[in-house]
This record gives C-alpha cells, structure tokens and sequence, in this order.
C-alpha cells in the first residue's frame, strides 16, 4: 500500500478547518457552518475530512480488502491529527475551556499569531483550489482570525479622513496582520507543492 501525501494532508487540513471554525467558532450558526464545511470539502477535493465519510467508504468497499481498510485507516488518523492542531490552537488561544493552559513561552501572545498564520493557510488554499464566491465565504467565517486583514482598509481610510484615530498604529497593524496572514498562505503553497 502507497499512501497519497496530498490526500493526507488534505485530510488534516479539511479536519482542521472543521474543528477550528465549524464546530469551534460557529457551531450554532447551521447555515454558516454548512457553508463552510461545502467550501472546505470543495477546496479538499479527494478528501473525506469527516469520519462518517471515511467510515462509509470503508463499509462500502471490499470488508477483506486490506489495503482498503489501511489506506481509510490512515485517513481517520489523518483526520484525527488535524482536529488535535486545531484544538491545542483554540485551547491555548483561549476559546476552548478545558482547565488547561500552556505556560509562557514568549513575552507577546503567539496564539493569535498562529491563528492569523492558520488562517492564512486555510484562506490561500480555498482561494487557490475554488472558485470567489467560496473564498468570500471563508474569509467571512475566519474574520475573526484574520486580524485586522479584514477590516484594516477601513480603519486605514477611517484614519486617514480624520476620525483621530492613531494612523502609526492602524497602519503597522494592517502592515503585520497583512505579512502573518501572508505567511500563512505562503506556508500552505509550499507544503502543497512539495507533496
């Protein structure tokens, strides 16, 4: 049996998204998280990215066939590895209450940079594998990760008509918000190619 790295990682990037912004951010919201989870399993095109869907496939295929049940099997723990990423995120970022937190690592918060640089990623990957409309959605869904990625224009164009805000700190924040979300992109392209 050979394993498809693409088809991997995409399992882990489809469960990611789906337990960070899906069933973390916007369980409540059924149409919102229904829309998401079609771009996410547009822009995964391959990937199963929810269990049911392995299982299913697994269930329907040859029962004795190993390779089957070794190739979905890696899939669930594929599936599984990129729902962990996503809660160890979203625990240390604080949005899951678990009764657990990290010690300092670093004197600035590093998790809401890693959920601006996921977010990039996430975003850089719909953008470059589906049609607008489904990357518009995305950037909806994630605009709370993006920073000021979404709303920096604004504030920038606010500031600059005299609403008296602080231009030097709307502006460096735009700039970095803008570079972290890059990266992040950035970091999804070059894993993608080199699969």
């Amino acid at each position: 049996m050979e394993m498809d790295n693409k088809v991997m990682m995409s399992e882990v990037g489809g469960a990611f998204v789906v337990s960070w912004l899906v069933l973390g951010s916007m369980g409540s919201d059924g149409l919102m998280a229904g829309l998401v989870l079609a771009a996410v399993m547009t822009a995964m095109a391959g990937a199963h990215i929810l269990p049911m869907f392995t299982w299913m496939t697994i269930m329907t295929g040859d029962i004795a066939d190993q390779d089957n049940w070794m190739s979905n099997g890696m899939r669930l723990v594929a599936q599984v590895v990129g729902a962990l990423l996503a809660i160890v995120m979203m625990t240390e970022g604080g949005e899951i209450e678990t009764g657990y937190a990290a010690g300092d690592m670093w004197a600035f918060d590093m998790w809401p940079l890693l959920t601006m640089v996921a977010a990039g990623a996430v975003l850089g990957t719909i953008h470059s594998r589906c049609e607008a409309w489904m990357t518009a959605l995305a950037v909806v869904m994630a605009a709370g990760a993006l920073g000021m990625g979404v709303g920096g224009a604004h504030d920038m164009a606010s500031c600059l008509m005299g609403d008296s805000g602080n231009i030097a700190n709307a502006a460096s924040t735009w700039l970095l918000d803008g570079v972290v979300v890059g990266v992040g992109a950035m970091i999804a392209t070059k894993i993608d190619d080199a699969l």
